[in-house]
């Protein structure tokens, strides 16, 4: 949801209110936007102070931050004498969790920053200005909704044999392939994935050094997912056991190929869920879906 639910409840003089799923953003704006200041300027400091002394120098989720709004300014302000909001820390953390740095996407429309300044108006706080909500043409609801998919087993390990570095991706591979043929015509359905940190762990396919020759060592995670698990736990033992003595062209030793630093090696990470609703809803009527029981206690 948006703002207008948590607006609907101020103008009944609600004293508080316990909401369901809404953009994190729309909780501090509404009653900014209630009181008749700029949408725009209102979303952006939601935005920063959602996370709160994230955006301060340094940052911390424990601390509080306070927030002023004017007609065409806002500016913050962390209230613990250790920590200084800086033009650099309120910007960054106007990019928290988005892909776009201008334009960040909500309930009803888009926060435009392409105009956004950020100035620095005493050692602690900065004042922001220029920022803009643009109203799209229609009016939409994010839907979120998630579902098992299975279970999920995890083994971690490590190498730093340099001519196994080399040819990891054979190795997966030949494992795959291995741990595919113990279980044909089982109708055992899983997947097996093999994230390896030191190469492109993090980044993936997108890594844009992933064949950097500085590496030393690779820390290698073996993952199972199954309908069951016990499958899972039988797949990511497998594929475990058959990587750590595979045997490859210029091994030296045959007393296995990965360093395991836990013992069991192998540990259930239990049941495992997926996005199934991710899209936009329009709506015509903004509050439409988020009725709103008033009690008096």
């Amino acid at each position: 949801m948006g703002v207008q639910p948590f607006i609907a409840a101020h103008k009944e003089s609600a004293d508080v209110i316990l909401a369901g799923r809404a953009y994190d953003p729309a909780v501090f704006a509404a009653l900014a936007v209630a009181e008749g200041y700029d949408m725009g300027l209102a979303t952006h400091l939601g935005k920063i102070l959602e996370c709160a002394a994230i955006c301060a120098m340094p940052g911390s989720g424990s601390d509080c931050i306070f927030g002023y709004i004017g007609t065409d300014y806002f500016r913050v302000e962390p209230l613990n004498p250790i920590r200084k909001c800086t033009t650099v820390s309120v910007a960054a953390h106007t990019l928290y969790e988005k892909t776009d740095p201008c334009i960040l996407p909500g309930p009803g429309g888009h926060l435009d920053l392409t105009e956004t300044r950020f100035e620095q108006e005493t050692e602690k706080t900065v004042r922001v200005s220029g920022s803009k909500f643009i109203p799209g043409e229609t009016y939409s609801l994010k839907l979120e909704g998630a579902r098992k998919i299975g279970y999920r087993t995890v083994s971690i390990a490590g190498t730093r044999d340099p001519i196994m570095m080399q040819k990891i991706d054979d190795i997966i591979a030949g494992v795959k392939e291995r741990v595919a043929d113990n279980f044909h015509g089982s109708n055992k359905t899983y997947n097996l994935n093999f994230i390896i940190y030191g190469r492109d762990g993090v980044m993936g396919a997108l890594e844009p050094k992933r064949n950097d020759p500085q590496s030393h060592e690779f820390g290698i995670i073996i993952e199972a997912v199954a309908e069951t698990q016990e499958l899972a736990n039988t797949i990511c033992a497998t594929a475990r056991s058959t990587m750590l003595h595979y045997g490859y062209e210029g091994r030296r030793a045959t007393a296995g190929n990965l360093a395991f630093p836990y013992s069991p090696s192998d540990f259930k990470a239990g049941e495992v869920y997926a996005f199934s609703i991710y899209h936009l809803l329009q709506v015509e009527d903004p509050a439409e879906f988020f009725p709103i029981d008033y009690i008096e206690l």
